[in-house]
């Protein structure tokens, strides 16, 4: 695939910090921000750069003013923590999707001539917030905060907006619908597929050290004296539904998560990193939430924009895809060309979609196992992505070369994005 950037980029150094939730004992006495802080180092000695190559940060993340106390992200301070005070910081918020269009910036800033390397990264805990007036590592479960939405009003305008804290179950409830009047699956189909999606989600997690959750289901369904996980799955006690379609298991993992990416002009790649990684292009859309199908619409959408002349998906050798319930996957690699239409959720249902089948999807565990932390996310996707094509995914790698990947992310915007990958050697 021939770049379509008006200059190239490259990927030359990504962090590897682990999905944890923040009151892991490996946390205690941390701030988030020095959590982001250790991901930049990272993402710096992996790329094989120093402070004063890099020409421009680009920050990310959605609930600072909820969920770290204030209203303007801290970038200067964070800047002299990794030696790049004074250089340019931008801070992308666009919910979920804001490490997705932080990358996207990042690697916009490098075509364009103006930059040859910046760093994207970003930090999130959604699961905890820090109290009024107290140090940024004494930070307390967000279930003690009393006025979760109170600031959740301010965040999201109701009267344009249908955001109340289960919208994003509810319109990805759609996608259950959309395929049931397209393809003639039951009811009781999807529920299978998506039970399946979540057993093999977790199976590719339980093989990844950075993953938040990592016990297999099949464990977890012996313990309550169930011999078939499936059966397990469907049972109301232990994996109830939440919306029509979409269970408990279904639904996003939140996690506190910090990650970091450097991306470079191509020409001078190689003289920081031996296995740097193609940006081949990149597209985003965004839509309103009063009509039907949104979601589904918004990959089309992508889709057309991102596939042209030389891109053809049945080249890809993976697909990583947000899933914040477990409509979006099907939906997404359907779409994108990744699983033939109407025929995905078999490709659930016997495990070919699992890091060792041949049709690998989010092979790290995906959102719903590997863990979802906001603003962040987008990044340890791509950080993920970044990993399988360098061989580096350990007991979670794929089965074959990894040589070109689709990486698509969906956020509460809502906005969906598709970035090519390729590595050339």
């Amino acid at each position: 695939m021939e770049q379509k950037l008006a200059r190239s980029v490259s990927i030359i150094g990504t962090s590897t910090l682990p999905q944890r939730y923040f009151d892991d004992p490996m946390y205690e006495g941390l701030s988030i921000y020095e959590l982001w802080a250790c991901a930049c180092h990272q993402a710096m000695e992996d790329a094989g750069v120093k402070p004063r190559d890099i020409d421009k940060i680009v920050y990310s993340q959605m609930a600072n003013y909820v969920t770290a106390g204030n209203v303007l992200a801290m970038v200067g301070t964070l800047e002299e923590w990794i030696g790049l005070a004074g250089k340019p910081i931008i801070h992308i918020e666009q919910a979920c999707a804001s490490g997705y269009i932080a990358f996207m910036e990042a690697c916009n800033a490098v075509a364009s001539g103006k930059c040859d390397i910046v760093l994207v990264a970003g930090i999130e805990t959604p699961k905890h917030f820090n109290s009024r007036n107290q140090p940024a590592h004494m930070i307390r479960p967000i279930a003690e905060y009393e006025e979760w939405w109170s600031p959740g009003r301010a965040l999201f305008d109701t009267t344009y907006y249908r955001f109340d804290g289960v919208s994003d179950n509810l319109l990805t409830d759609e996608q259950a619908r959309l395929y049931m009047k397209n393809y003639g699956v039951s009811e009781e189909t999807i529920d299978d597929t998506y039970n399946a999606m979540a057993v093999n989600l977790r199976r590719n997690a339980s093989r990844n050290p950075r993953a938040a959750e990592r016990r297999e289901f099949a464990e977890i369904a012996k313990e309550n004296g169930f011999d078939d996980v499936m059966e397990y799955m469907r049972s109301e006690e232990h994996n109830r539904k939440i919306t029509r379609f979409i269970r408990k298991r279904g639904s996003v993992l939140h996690n506190v998560a910090a990650g970091a990416i450097v991306v470079c002009s191509s020409d001078i790649a190689k003289k920081f990193s031996q296995k740097p990684i193609e940006v081949i292009d990149f597209a985003s859309s965004s839509n309103t939430q009063r009509f039907p199908y949104c979601f589904h619409q918004m990959n089309v959408d992508v889709r057309d924009a991102l596939y042209k002349d030389d891109i053809d998906p049945n080249e890809l050798d993976l697909m990583i895809t947000t899933v914040m319930t477990s409509g979006e996957q099907l939906d997404s690699a359907e779409v994108f060309g990744y699983l033939p239409e109407g025929k995905g959720y078999q490709y659930e249902l016997d495990g070919r979609t699992c890091f060792d089948g041949d049709k690998p999807i989010n092979p790290h565990g995906g959102d719903l196992s590997f863990g979802h932390a906001f603003g962040a996310s987008g990044i340890n996707m791509l950080s993920e992505a970044i990993l399988q094509m360098r061989g580096e995914a350990g007991d979670c790698q794929v089965q074959k070369d990894v040589r070109k990947c689709l990486v698509r992310g969906m956020g509460g915007g809502h906005t969906t994005v598709g970035i090519i990958l390729e590595t050339k050697e």
